[in-house]
């Protein structure tokens, strides 16, 4: 549910306070024909496409990596691809076609979504298809290299995107490139340049910061990160604390240890933006398995991001019926989880 009055309890219980009839956004599910089976799916439910391009960053936070090692299983189970273009496509447009009466916003990741040389014809599809806000997360090294006569950026802003995430962890160019363990991240010139061409058509620009310790852990360091952003054009932030795991079922993998190692602590960092009079309440929403707070900072909008695994797996358990998300993976596969093994809905599923 997203609040305009500030309810403590929930920055406490975060994702524990969620209930769907209660505060969620939409309150409700609905039930869907999915294949020949009726499919009860949470009305605000998101679609990630979900690129099968290999990331060319090497973060040891890595949310891609983290998902399947949260379940003890290995990234390269999780990312299978379907070789074949038309097989492809005609399983996500056959998906978006059976997901039209819940209209869901649909956001495409990976991955490298940039570097994917489907993604302009991913974008043209979901465009087609219509309906709600859609969004692309990257790491912003591809947006500027061209792609059937369009820069991706060019292909991202003319089939409609709403937002544009370009993940960040640091606003030193020389301390995001360690932290990402990468060289291609656009610095501050090319930042400026997608900012200023992706608003020119319409896509707002955001910045994504895990916050580390050491690096961006503080209410200074968010402050500092603000400025770096509204240099470079950029007035949507959010910051990430990195998710959490259940030690009985997450892998004891590099990406797990690094994340249990250098979780820099969201709760107290909301406490002192509370107590700042820089910053002003928006909402609370309370997810499944995330919990968020929006705020403003001199003309921005601030937002903090909380998500746990092991939370996800207990919602889940608690109501298996009922999906909260859907992912088209980027072997053709439509199903309620971000591992294709698993929670599979079609498309073609007998029933």
């Amino acid at each position: 549910m997203t609040s305009r009055s500030f309810v403590d309890a929930w920055r406490r219980r975060k994702c524990a306070a969620f209930d769907l009839a209660g505060n969620s956004t939409a309150g409700r599910a609905l039930e869907l024909d999915l294949w020949g089976r009726r499919t009860r799916v949470y009305a605000n439910a998101n679609l990630s496409v979900y690129s099968g391009q290999t990331c060319n960053a090497r973060c040891s936070f890595c949310v891609e990596e983290l998902r399947p090692a949260s379940r003890g299983r290995a990234l390269a189970q999780q990312r299978r691809v379907e070789p074949d273009d038309g097989a492809y496509f005609a399983a996500l447009e056959e998906s978006l076609r059976a997901l039209k009466p819940l209209d869901p916003t649909v956001s495409v990741t990976g991955g490298e979504a940039s570097l994917d040389p489907r993604l302009p014809r991913i974008l043209k599809t979901l465009a087609a298809a219509g309906g709600r806000k859609r969004t692309m997360t990257t790491n912003g090294s591809g947006l500027l290299e061209r792609r059937e006569g369009r820069t991706v950026l060019e292909w991202a802003t003319t089939t409609g995107l709403k937002h544009l995430n370009v993940s960040r962890a640091h606003p030193d160019q020389s301390r995001n490139e360690r932290l990402m363990r990468f060289t291609a991240a656009p610095g501050p010139d090319a930042l400026r340049r997608i900012a200023r061409e992706a608003k020119a058509s319409g896509t707002r620009p955001r910045l994504s910061c895990v916050l580390l310790n050491g690096e961006v852990d503080s209410l200074e360091g968010v402050v500092e990160y603000l400025a770096f952003a509204r240099s470079v054009g950029v007035d949507n932030v959010i910051f990430r604390q990195l998710m959490r795991t259940d030690p009985a079922s997450a892998a004891r993998d590099p990406v797990v240890l690094y994340s249990d190692a250098r979780r820099a602590r969201l709760e107290p960092l909301l406490d002192a933006v509370s107590a700042d009079p820089r910053f002003s309440f928006v909402r609370q929403v309370v997810g499944y398995y995330y919990y968020v707070e929006v705020w403003r900072h001199a003309g921005m909008d601030v937002v903090f991001e909380e998500a746990d695994l092991a939370r996800l797996e207990a919602t889940k358990r608690e109501d298996p019926g009922l999906v909260h998300e859907l992912v088209f993976h980027p072997d053709g596969a439509l199903a309620s989880t971000w591992q294709p093994w698993d929670g599979v809905l079609g498309p073609g599923v007998p029933a």
